[in-house]
């Protein structure tokens, strides 16, 4: 079925490249984690200080959906539209009809 081979292809890490809400380029370096099993993290960077958040995700009916919480009481759930999805590339549409663009990050060979 296409909802579990979307599933087990948003597997990995993913960097945004691009966001409707920023066409000059994104403000901050974001990355998200998504693994096996619907455990996510997000990493922000922004000022050289970095933020993580983790959460849950599902991806179901074309829509990838995320709860993070972040420090303090901080909690977002949010349904994002799966616009594209291939090997590379993860494009993604929030409520307000922000698109963001992420790229896949290739794993880094680790030196013996």
């Amino acid at each position: 079925p296409k909802e579990r081979a979307d599933a087990e292809k948003v597997v990995g890490t993913w960097k945004l490249v691009r966001s409707s809400a920023r066409p000059d380029g994104p403000a901050t370096d974001l990355t998200l984690e998504l693994t096996q099993g619907g455990k996510m993290t997000v990493r922000q960077t922004a000022n050289g200080d970095t933020f993580t958040s983790t959460g849950e995700y599902k991806v179901a009916k074309g829509e990838l959906t995320y709860t993070i919480k972040g420090p303090g009481d901080f909690e977002k759930t949010e349904p994002l539209k799966i616009k594209k999805l291939t090997e590379t590339e993860l494009h993604v549409v929030d409520p307000d009809g922000i698109q963001e663009d992420f790229e896949r990050v290739k794993a880094e060979k680790k030196q013996d």
